[in-house]
């Protein structure tokens, strides 16, 4: 039912697109080609509505995805006062309707939405790589290298506990290699025997986890 592959695909594309390199990512460096993003305080200049109409009467308080205004314009309207870890995957979230090609708003469009949003933010590629430098994956661990929320950081790990990395692709070598000076700065590998230990543990605990 879900293409975890290709969505990651999409998401290490985007990643390399934007030519990131490092990480927590910059907010003023997640973009989508051929999408306008703007604030929902800018948006509210420029066209003379209130925030109550933009937002729907507060009823999308953090962003939103909107087409149609004219042809090939599509934007994503985010709410500067509420820019943070939460508001970067949501940001993430709408560039992923995009990504996917959406037509719809359906719950497995916005699980696809999400899994995009988890790849963009914190790639499995480079989580697996840091892991086998010795690492210990965890929850802290996820805010403080991708800088993201306490609710994204439980759900990405409880996503490694269940699949581990079996969602590699293509482009898992590429993305390495475009992280290579961050990884290697800031997650320099320890010793051989710790690499090979932890890395085999980790295996061996999620697989008694099911």
């Amino acid at each position: 039912m879900f293409e975890w592959s290709k969505i990651t695909s999409l998401a290490y594309l985007t990643l390399l697109e934007l030519n990131i390199q490092e990480f927590p990512i910059p907010a003023k460096k997640i973009k989508c080609k051929g999408v306008m993003i703007s604030s929902y305080q800018n948006y509210a200049k420029k066209t003379g509505l209130s925030m109550d109409e933009i937002t729907l009467g507060h009823e999308l308080e953090d962003a939103f995805l909107l087409k149609g205004l004219r042809p090939g314009l599509t934007l994503i309207l985010y709410n500067k006062e509420k820019y943070g870890p939460r508001m970067k995957h949501t940001l993430w979230h709408e560039i992923g309707h995009v990504k996917c090609e959406h037509k719809k708003h359906s719950e497995k469009e916005e699980i696809e939405a999400h899994f995009f949003a988890a790849q963009a933010n914190a790639p499995n590629v480079l989580i697996k790589t840091i892991a086998k430098r010795g690492y210990k994956i965890d929850v802290h661990f996820l805010m403080e290298c991708f800088g993201l929320s306490e609710e994204a950081a439980q759900k990405k790990m409880g996503y490694l506990n269940k699949y581990g990395f079996e969602h590699s692709n293509e482009y898992d070598d590429i993305v390495q290699m475009q992280f290579a000076n961050y990884i290697d700065t800031k997650y320099p590998p320890k010793t051989k025997y710790f690499y090979d230990d932890y890395y085999d543990d980790l295996d061996r605990e999620r697989e008694n986890w099911y």
